[in-house]
């Protein structure tokens, strides 16, 4: 499922592929105004308990 077809649901456990690109944004800080943040920070709160790096 893409991130944009679970907006809005949740799982007990997600797991996530994160490329190089997607690490540097992590580590210095998202956004808010880049869609492909914005993706990912969707992407990553879709877990009640356990977000997953594959």
């Amino acid at each position: 499922m893409t991130c944009h077809q679970a907006k809005g649901r949740q799982w007990d456990k997600v797991g996530v592929r994160l490329d190089e690109t997607d690490v540097a944004a992590l580590r210095n800080g998202l956004d808010p105004s880049n869609e492909d943040h914005r993706s990912l920070y969707v992407a990553l709160t879709r877990a009640r308990h356990l977000s997953l790096a594959v």
